[in-house]
């Protein structure tokens, strides 16, 4: 089979639907087999069927940025065991639904939480509970920014012991403007391999600490208020299309916008998907709480109490 266009494979019974592009193959030969199972009670049958959604879902994760460092993560099925919203699990493959709007999928499995449904393919999507259960967003960004600290991947930077809050190296933090010039932020401390993309991502999305009144995060109402009134905002900057606001695009834009130089649109739609999947007030309590502009600076970065 000559390397030409695309072509959709599915496994019997939902097992995967597969998008192979066939144009890498070049010159050689290329094939795929592909067994349909039976509707079979047996327990052989059964091990059948797990066996071949196990070799699905590891087809389906083959994608050239899957050696991005986000995936290195652990997958939330692993440590959080069995969880589901709406009736469906969390944490099963829906590569289907990868570039099709994130509104029109969840739009057809109501009570569905977002990262329940797709944290197979973004481990940093991992359901731990509602957004609209959060009683107190500091505390939960408190938890969050711990729990990345604690990441070997994510943590720490320089040395396989961590020296503490603020001892990190300085670092000058990069990212493309709308208007393509570059944005300079100066971080005196990047304690985690994870804050440099994390700092430039939050300010790009204005939702830095003293870019969003902190102040509101202990009152749950209003802090989901204010998330909702910027993620209009981001969408009312930006007009992202429909081909924009998907699981995949948000998947392909990893490398790209914290890679160096990121442009501005790309970083704001990342939080604009989390917007879109009911998440943004957690994820603006993220940035809020991990980082802020120092007071009377455009771009000095803080970080815990320098940021009281």
């Amino acid at each position: 089979m000559q390397g030409r266009g695309r072509l959709f494979v599915m496994l019997s019974y939902g097992l995967a639907t597969a998008i192979v592009n066939l144009d890498d193959c070049g010159d050689a030969e290329c094939s795929l087999s592909v067994i349909f199972l039976q509707v079979d009670s047996t327990s052989v049958a059964r091990k059948a069927t797990r066996s071949w959604r196990a070799a699905a879902r590891t087809f389906v994760q083959q994608r050239p940025q899957d050696t991005d460092l986000a995936f290195k993560l652990p997958k939330p099925a692993e440590y959080l065991g069995y969880r589901e919203t709406g009736g469906i699990e969390c944490g099963l493959n829906h590569s289907a639904d990868l570039y099709r709007p994130i509104p029109e999928v969840l739009a057809e499995h109501p009570g569905v939480d977002g990262f329940c449904y797709f944290e197979f393919h973004a481990p940093w999507m991992a359901y731990t509970g509602s957004p609209l259960e959060v009683t107190d967003f500091l505390s939960l960004a408190e938890d969050l920014r711990v729990a990345m600290r604690k990441s070997p991947d994510m943590c720490p930077l320089m040395s396989p012991i961590d020296k503490g809050m603020n001892k990190g190296p300085a670092m000058e933090i990069m990212y493309k403007g709308d208007n393509g010039s570059i944005i300079t932020l100066h971080d005196p401390h990047v304690d985690c391999i994870h804050i440099n993309g994390d700092v430039k991502y939050c300010h790009a999305l204005g939702w830095l600490g003293n870019q969003v009144d902190t102040a509101l995060m202990i009152d749950p109402d209003a802090w989901r208020t204010l998330a909702e009134t910027e993620c209009e905002r981001l969408n009312q900057t930006y007009k992202f299309t429909t081909e924009e606001i998907t699981l995949g695009k948000h998947i392909d834009d990893q490398a790209v916008i914290f890679g160096a130089n990121g442009p501005a649109r790309n970083l704001a739609l990342h939080g604009y998907h989390k917007c879109l999947l009911g998440h943004g007030a957690v994820e603006m309590a993220y940035c809020a709480h991990l980082s802020c502009l120092l007071p009377g600076t455009s771009n000095q970065i803080g970080h815990g109490d320098r940021c009281d």
